[in-house]
């Protein structure tokens, strides 16, 4: 099958490697500012290993794709809404981005097949042309419009280390994933420590919990979905990793907070509930975020 991604960041690059094991010819399009010859990526301690694909700079180059995945951050997305619609209407595509703001989005793309994804997995930019895989979860995936025909066999046909699962209702789980984040990465950002140090920490636990206590009681139904045990157990298991937000205000990029912690608060308001630990967060770093580079 043949695989365009838009953008080469580090999901982008995660998912044009093991996309490209499982057989899949792969080509990024990246900007052009970025003149990279190759791409690779680390697995565990191994050495980089070169991504088998094509780089190219003009999105004409994708419009002969099986499938396009659109893995830019989200505040780049409105830069690409003509691009995108300049695309041939029947190729599939497949956003993944963080948060829910990008699902308002979809709504002035023309494409007759829309997809949207969930990626639970770690990985972090080496440099300009590396990724680390850090941690392996799943991808869910999930269709916002149309049909495409050969979703089955694009799921089946995946890396053990790389596993895309098909749902039915994606947006309860980027609603869950953007619960996720909105606890762990602003108060990692702003205390600037790892995942884990969310639960070794005594005090910044204490915070945690109040927050996740505030943010049940404005989402009840969302008790039972994501229990404490599980917020406990997220950052235990990625207690070494960095979250993406704090990743992004160290190398001074624009951080994905409206999206994210802005799409949630925004939630709350038309329940007219409220959450002033994390509107505090929101406020905090909204300040920081104006000195953070758009094109980050």
């Amino acid at each position: 099958m043949n695989i365009g991604i838009v953008g080469a960041g580090a999901i982008g690059l995660l998912f044009g490697a093991y996309l490209s094991e499982s057989g899949h010819h792969i080509t990024f399009l990246v900007r052009e500012t970025n003149k990279v010859d190759h791409f690779y990526i680390v697995k565990k301690t191994e050495d980089p290993v070169q991504i088998v694909c094509d780089i190219v700079w003009d999105i004409a180059d994708l419009e002969k794709m099986d499938l396009i995945i659109i893995a830019v951050k989200y505040h780049h997305l409105t830069q690409l809404e003509d691009q995108l619609n300049s695309l041939p209407l029947h190729i599939p595509l497949l956003f993944i981005q963080n948060g829910l703001s990008h699902i308002a989005f979809l709504e002035h793309l023309e494409q007759e097949t829309i997809m949207i994804g969930s990626v639970l997995h770690g990985a972090a930019k080496k440099n300009n042309s590396t990724v680390q895989h850090l941690g392996i979860g799943p991808t869910y995936i999930g269709s916002y419009k149309g049909e495409w025909h050969f979703i089955n066999s694009f799921v089946e046909n995946n890396n053990d280390q790389f596993p895309l699962i098909l749902t039915p209702n994606i947006e309860q789980m980027l609603v869950k994933k953007a619960m996720l984040n909105c606890l762990i990465n602003p108060l990692t950002t702003i205390a600037r420590v790892s995942n884990g140090e969310l639960i070794a920490n005594d005090s910044y636990k204490v915070i945690l919990k109040d927050m996740y206590d505030e943010m049940m009681e404005a989402f009840e139904e969302w008790k039972e979905r994501l229990p404490w045990d599980e917020v406990v157990a997220l950052c235990v298991n990625t207690g070494a990793n960095r979250s993406s937000m704090l990743k992004d205000f160290e190398n001074g990029r624009m951080m994905e907070l409206d999206t994210i912690v802005g799409a949630i608060l925004e939630r709350a308001t038309q329940r007219k509930q409220t959450l002033p630990i994390l509107h505090t967060f929101y406020l905090l770093l909204s300040e920081i975020n104006k000195d953070g580079d758009n094109n980050g």
